[in-house]
């Protein structure tokens, strides 16, 4: 009895620090929309009030650039499968090798270490200038545009799926309805949401399922370079990729290609165009675009990434259950005026450039290099052609709530006369 006391003693004292050190929060972080902007500023107003909160969801949000940094290097500890939020139980679908951890996670980025490596996105530079001056030509005397819908969305997706993944850029509009219905579904509802998110995903594994067997059927020399059709002859320790994982790789592929990039292009154009300033810098200066990049990625990061206790342990001097679920903010760690100093302003002349916008750990974003040289291209040749711009005050927009940050539209204006056509 003493000791059942005594054990039941420890776990109210844990949960009581735990009460401490992780306060309950009422941010939402998905479903519905909001003001452009607006989920920064929430993530300011989370990290200043303390370095960890409970969720309602019961999940728990490291805020600052340290604990998300700790949490994304512990992989052993911390694994990333993904999990229903409103059931509990294991997700639908298993995002092959970014929800896998361990040895076999390791062996997964080996395989596709070469498709993204410096030299073979170096070698896209002519196909993705071109996209970007076709894209421009297609509504450059118009003298306006959505920028979100027609630019930054169109551009980084097409090049995905027409080079690294080789999919008919014909089908892009179907790919785009299917990328929003499966990382921005529109309902307030958690459940609903991700029953949106869910029918999306499966209805994209079929897709990707046919496209499997009509390459199996092709003779090999015509199936192309492509991520999809090298996949298919890939092996693990001797032994083929079972269909099932290369399905849920593929997919993988489809939702890493479709987002991220379009989203931090959404949120740099909106800074430059809302910063006359710093617009006319890169209009002029255009060598310091790498560099104006690294802050867009820094001070405007898109994603949260979840995190799952895999044993009891404990994080910053507090105890964390097995089974304890977490959200690693990278745009609040980017954030952190304890890292970086002034942290919230865009300053192209900062040279600490070691922010978490591609993640930390094992599971860091293969496709950095390939990100960088598409935002580099896309902010060198938009400003070559069209060097001052504004955002229409006469149009409303707004961004998405959701784990992935975005806006929903861009709408952005300039006299066509002083274009470069």
């Amino acid at each position: 009895m003493a000791q059942t006391e005594q054990t039941k003693s420890d776990a109210d004292e844990r949960d009581a620090l735990i009460a401490q050190r992780c306060p309950h929060s009422d941010l939402v972080m998905q479903g519905g929309r909001r003001e452009p902007l607006a989920g920064y500023a929430e993530l300011d107003s989370l990290r200043d009030a303390g370095p960890a909160h409970t969720l309602g969801t019961g999940q728990i949000i490291y805020t600052t650039y340290d604990l998300v940094q700790e949490v994304a290097q512990r992989a052993d500890v911390f694994h990333s499968k993904f999990y229903d939020p409103v059931t509990g139980k294991e997700a639908a679908f298993t995002l092959v090798p970014h929800q896998i951890d361990g040895p076999v996670h390791v062996k997964w980025r080996r395989l596709l270490a070469s498709s993204f490596s410096p030299g073979t996105v170096a070698g896209l530079e002519g196909s993705l200038r071109a996209r970007v001056n076709e894209i421009i030509d297609g509504f450059i005397d118009r003298g306006h545009c959505d920028f979100a819908k027609e630019f930054a969305l169109r551009f980084p997706t097409s090049i995905f799926l027409e080079h690294i993944i080789g999919l008919p850029v014909e089908e892009l509009d179907k790919f785009i309805a299917w990328e929003t219905d499966i990382l921005h579904p529109e309902s307030t509802d958690r459940a609903e949401a991700y029953r949106t998110s869910v029918r999306a995903q499966t209805e994209v594994t079929a897709y990707l399922s046919q496209i499997l067997e009509e390459r199996r059927k092709a003779p090999a020399e015509e199936r192309g370079s492509d991520l999809i059709s090298r996949a298919m002859d890939w092996q693990i320790d001797g032994e083929p990729i079972p269909h099932q994982e290369l399905l849920s790789f593929y997919l993988l592929l489809f939702q890493a290609g479709l987002d991220t990039v379009t989203a931090s292009l959404g949120y740099g154009f909106h800074h430059l165009a809302s910063h006359p300033a710093d617009r006319e810098r890169i209009a002029a200066d255009p060598s310091v675009i790498p560099n104006a990049i690294e802050e867009f990625l820094r001070v405007y990061s898109v994603v949260n990434i979840v995190r799952t206790a895999m044993t009891d342990t404990e994080v910053d001097g507090c105890p964390v259950k097995k089974g304890q679920r977490f959200i690693l903010s990278l745009p609040s760690g980017n954030r952190d005026e304890q890292h970086f100093p002034d942290a919230t302003t865009v300053d192209f002349d900062r040279t600490d450039i070691s922010h978490l916008a591609f993640g930390a750990g094992p599971h860091r974003c293969l496709g950095s290099h390939l990100a960088r040289q598409e935002l580099v291209i896309a902010y060198e040749e938009w400003h070559k052609r069209i060097p001052v711009y504004e955002i229409d005050p006469d149009i409303s927009f707004d961004e998405s709530r959701s784990m992935l940050l975005g806006l929903n539209s861009l709408p952005l204006r300039w006299d066509p006369a002083a274009v470069r056509r």
